[in-house]
């Protein structure tokens, strides 16, 4: 009970952080031809969905609480971020690190 309450804790709290990443990632539609690179439309879609990651992964563990893989919903939030990860990966191989790739 103890781990649950801690870990949820500190899962909404990182919601609330990545709550401002979200809100400025629409910065990245800045350099000219950005909105036509598919890797930098991800990358948008995926910081904006974080928040919704962390306070999913903190709400639903408790309410499968009961469930076998109760716990496991923790790891929900981790997803996102390994997307966001390699979409990163994906702009510095394909494009150099830049968001507006020279097609």
């Amino acid at each position: 009970m103890a781990f649950r309450i801690v870990v949820s804790s500190l899962w909404v709290v990182a919601g609330l952080v990545s709550a401002l990443f979200a809100v400025t990632s629409v910065f990245v539609f800045d350099a000219p031809g950005a909105a036509s690179n598919p890797i930098t439309i991800a990358l948008f879609v995926a910081v904006v969905l974080l928040p919704i990651a962390w306070f999913t992964g903190a709400g639903l563990p408790w309410a499968f609480q009961r469930r076998p893989f109760g716990n496991w919903l923790f790891l929900l939030p981790f997803i996102d971020l390994a997307a966001i990860g390699s979409l990163i990966a994906a702009l510095e191989a394909f494009c150099g690190g830049q968001f507006a790739c020279g097609r």
